[in-house]
């Protein structure tokens, strides 16, 4: 029971649950009859499935029933709160690093304060700073020519 989404995939499983196995009968309950009619025509292969995993049949007969679901499933395995949380790790693309901020040349600085704009100012003084100056050939920090 606690490997339902599994069984099912994602989809159904939100639309079904398992509520009970008594005498190798398993109590469906579906969320419509459109859903309990989905389930119907997926019953053979459920039960071979959930068979499959275990040397004795377990399951022999499904019954799918229309009602309510909880708003969540309950915990039928006592790992969920394990698996949840490797689940909600998460890869972090590469990011890039910063690159070093810098004083700015005169030139820069008469180029900044020529604009007109007090934000737009600040933005281009912010965005000279982490641009690197280039290297004349000489190993001198010159205008690039």
């Amino acid at each position: 029971m606690g490997d339902w989404g599994e069984l099912v995939g994602e989809q159904v499983a939100r639309y079904s649950q398992p509520k009970s196995l008594k005498n190798k009968v398993l109590v469906v309950v579906a969320y419509d009859s459109v859903w309990k009619h989905h389930l119907e025509l997926l019953k053979e292969d459920l039960i071979e499935k959930i068979n499959k995993k275990f040397p004795e049949p377990l399951v022999e007969k499904i019954t799918i029933k229309v009602g309510e679901l909880p708003e969540a499933n309950p915990v039928l395995n006592p790992n969920y709160n394990k698996l949840e949380r490797v689940k909600s790790k998460r890869v972090r693309p590469f990011s890039r690093k910063k690159a070093p901020s810098r004083t700015l040349t005169p030139e820069e600085k008469k180029l900044a304060k020529s604009l007109p704009d007090p934000e737009l100012r600040t933005l281009a003084t912010r965005l000279l700073k982490r641009v690197p100056l280039e290297e004349s050939p000489e190993g001198d920090p010159g205008d690039g020519e």
